[in-house]
């Protein structure tokens, strides 16, 4: 093991997970990787990721995974089965060598079954008695990549966020925050709640994609029954879109309009703007890229 050594993550072909794939190998980390889809082992391989092929849905093999890592980026998907996969990674981790586990959580209210859930395998690590350090991101910056198509058709962002407003994070600041814990020391037992520097809207949302893009873009309000035909139409299953709803529910009242400073005493630096987001990702929404 080099560095700091090995670090095995769930979820590694995901948004987060990816990014801290590259991140982490950029510093000759060695990762391991667990996917259940063969498919996508070879992208990883081309990495010098480890990959291994297996199903958190099952206990068998997981020990193996985890077997000689020092840590373990421990992400769960936001469906219903997300406990019992995090349970199953737990188990492994007490039987293979107790590594230290850095969990991807969710800062959300728990009217929304997707942050209860989390909230039950925070739990359940703080009682296993390893070494963990638990990450609380709120809502990305990406998810208005949700509505790409109708920016770059119409010029119109649509949510069910009403005017709330909460500390927005760009993925890529998680993967910063993530890949100092994992190679660095004393962050054991600790508990960091990630925002991005500044409480904002999608009013604020489309401002932004506005001066990114040289167009006018228009937030729209959407009522919560539209959002969720949305999300369904766009492939979400049932019991994520309404997860999603319930955590959208407090937000767009307000629930997480704060700022944490987390991420700034971590990285030494403030967390990426809402324009720096949309000036990076102005491609995506039918834009061209702009000059760093």
């Amino acid at each position: 093991m080099a560095g700091h050594g090995s670090v095995f993550i769930t979820g590694a072909t995901g948004t987060v997970g990816s990014g801290l794939v590259q991140a982490l190998r950029s510093r000759d980390v060695e990762v391991r990787a667990l996917v259940r889809d063969p498919a996508k082992a070879e992208a990883l391989r081309s990495q010098g990721v480890e990959v291994m092929v297996g199903d958190l849905d099952r206990s068998e093999g997981l020990e193996g995974a985890v077997q000689d890592v020092a840590k373990i980026y421990l992400i769960t998907w936001n469906g219903p089965s997300a406990a019992l996969h995090a349970h199953n990674v737990i188990e492994a981790a007490k039987r293979a060598g107790r590594p230290h586990i850095v969990r991807q959580g969710a800062y959300g209210s728990e009217r929304s079954r997707i942050v209860r859930d989390h909230e039950e395998i925070d739990e359940e690590l703080a009682a296993s008695g390893l070494p963990v350090t638990t990450l609380k991101p709120t809502w990305f910056m990406q998810n208005a990549m949700m509505a790409a198509s109708t920016v770059a058709s119409s010029g119109t962002v649509w949510m069910p966020f009403k005017d709330g407003r909460v500390g927005m994070i760009d993925i890529r600041d998680i993967v910063d925050v993530a890949v100092e814990i994992l190679t660095g020391d004393g962050h054991e037992d600790k508990r960091y709640v990630l925002t991005g520097p500044a409480s904002v809207s999608f009013h604020d949302v489309a401002r932004a994609l506005s001066g990114a893009l040289g167009k006018p873009v228009a937030y729209v309000n959407v009522p919560p029954e539209v959002a969720r035909q949305g999300f369904l139409d766009a492939g979400f299953p049932e019991w994520i879109a309404d997860g999603y709803l319930e955590l959208i529910a407090d937000f767009a009242d307000d629930w997480g309009d704060t700022v944490y400073p987390d991420v700034e005493r971590i990285l030494g630096r403030a967390g990426r703007s809402l324009d720096t987001f949309a000036r990076d990702f102005a491609p995506v929404f039918g834009g061209v890229a702009q000059p760093a």
